[in-house]
């Protein structure tokens, strides 16, 4: 599959006149555990995994090569089988540095840069991986985390932290414009069935978005949907408020267990993980008939997701967004494929989505550690830890230089300037954005009432989890 670079993609949404570095690497497809528990008595799901590396940079000065300074990054996990393609946004990170772009670039305050980047690189993303016949499913979860991918840049005064809401609505507005490079799905009922379509939408493919949010309702739910959906109609719905289980599931008369994915560091992978202490040992030959595979506790899909509310990452005023965009084939596509599904291979690496640099899996994660182990407190330090990882990454692929410099090239930007920007990375996929009072004045929203950033004390990169006390309840010592 041909196409433009993901470079000239990124230039094309970009403020003109806006010079950045873009850096993508990728790892070949590697055989990994399926997404989806096997079925007890049948065999697991082939399943293989590539990962793909983004991060933007800024020459901080023009007349030296070697400074650059790192504004953001994306890794994003792609799974293939025979019958799904699923893009999976990991982690997201930025370093507060985007006021060093304001101060050169001032009209690139009239958009959300991030968001731009962001949407670019997952559509690029999507469109590079579809498969005749196969769908493609872009999930992410969305959890706020005041650093993941660069060390110490929480204290960069620069980076903003989102609330948990906040970013729930970030991540829907980022995919809203994927979600609208397809056609809609005509709805026939109530229930959100897919109605029998005669028009020539059989050459086309559709996409629909699914949304949950443990412990919020179906009114409080759609609060998080991106302001366009206000505007589409009731019987060509672009958003809804459910799981996608017949949409991602090859058999839905299974055990739960078998009905939901497990993403790396997921808060639904822990607890599927926690059910599965509950299933009947196998190895007795006692297990009754029909309890093979099942949980005691949780006996369906809808329970499964109600008991997510009760979970530590979704209680106690936190809030966690759950979202999907399945992107259906034409059905001219999916007719002509049922004959060939017997040779229809997992495996799937098109050329035209591979990074600048192609790493193995154990190469990557030597260049990731490099990262990790950097510092981002400060402007110098980001320099410092943004140029370790690029000559790390061009040491392991034996090459002097690489990178691509990039110019915006958008004229006019449709963006209103007020919107919050989205600074600070999260876990797996929560560019969380802390809004200062200003900036809440500024667009006249309200101010979010959680609005120090979340942290979790077992974490890594958390220091500890430091709690902030609230500056009403701090008093000065009486001098005397």
């Amino acid at each position: 599959m041909s196409g433009p670079r993901l470079g000239d993609l990124l230039a094309e949404a970009l403020p003109r006149d806006l010079p950045l570095n873009v850096r993508h690497v990728s790892t070949p497809p590697t055989r990994c555990d399926p997404l989806f528990s096997a079925a007890p008595g049948a065999d697991p799901e082939v399943t293989f995994c590539e990962t793909n590396f983004l991060i933007v940079t800024l020459n901080r000065d023009s007349s030296k090569v070697d400074e650059e300074v790192a504004v953001c990054g994306f890794e994003v996990l792609v799974y293939t089988t025979k019958r799904l393609t699923t893009v999976f946004v990991s982690k997201a990170d930025s370093t507060g540095n985007l006021r060093l772009i304001y101060d050169k670039h001032p009209a690139a305050k009239k958009g959300s840069l991030l968001r731009r980047i962001a949407t670019t690189f997952l559509s690029f993303l999507v469109r590079t991986r579809r498969r005749p016949g196969v769908k493609t499913v872009l999930c992410l979860f969305a959890r706020a985390q005041n650093q993941y991918l660069f060390p110490g840049s929480v204290e960069n005064p620069g980076k903003h932290v989102l609330d948990d809401r906040g970013l729930v609505r970030w991540w829907c507005r980022v995919v809203d414009p994927i979600l609208r490079e397809y056609d809609v799905e005509l709805q026939g009922a109530a229930d959100g069935t897919q109605a029998e379509e005669k028009t020539d939408k059989s050459t086309k493919r559709t996409a629909t978005a699914y949304l949950l949010v443990p412990g919020c309702d179906n009114y409080e739910t759609r609060a998080f949907f991106p302001p366009s959906a206000k505007f589409d109609a009731k019987d060509r719905l672009r958003w809804r408020v459910a799981y996608p289980l017949d949409r991602i599931c090859a058999d839905v008369n299974v055990p739960p267990r078998c009905l939901i994915p497990r993403f790396p560091d997921d808060p639904k992978s822990r607890f599927l993980i926690d059910l599965d202490d509950e299933l009947p040992d196998e190895s007795s030959g006692n297990v009754p008939p029909g309890k093979a595979g099942q949980w005691r506790s949780v006996k369906s899909v809808d329970q499964f997701w109600e008991m997510m509310a009760f979970r530590q990452e979704c209680s106690a005023g936190r809030v966690v967004g759950f979202l999907w965009v399945v992107i259906e084939p034409p059905s001219s596509e999916k007719s002509a494929q049922e004959g060939e599904q017997p040779t229809n291979s997992a495996f799937s690496w098109p050329e035209a989505g591979r990074g600048e640099v192609v790493l193995s899996e154990s190469d990557y994660k030597k260049a990731h550690s490099v990262l990790l182990e950097g510092d981002f407190e400060t402007e110098d330090a980001a320099v410092t830890g943004t140029m370790a990882w690029v000559r790390k990454v061009a040491s392991l692929a034996d090459i002097l230089w690489w990178g691509q410099a990039i110019t915006g090239r958008k004229e006019e930007l449709d963006e209103k300037p007020a919107e919050p920007i989205p600074a600070a990375g999260t876990v797996n996929t929560a560019l969380n954005v802390r809004k200062r009072k200003t900036d809440s004045e500024s667009s006249g929203e309200k101010p979010s009432d959680e609005t120090q950033p979340r942290t979790d004390p077992s974490h890594p990169m958390n220091n500890g989890g430091v709690n902030v006390l609230n500056g009403s309840i701090v008093r000065k010592k009486k001098k005397t």
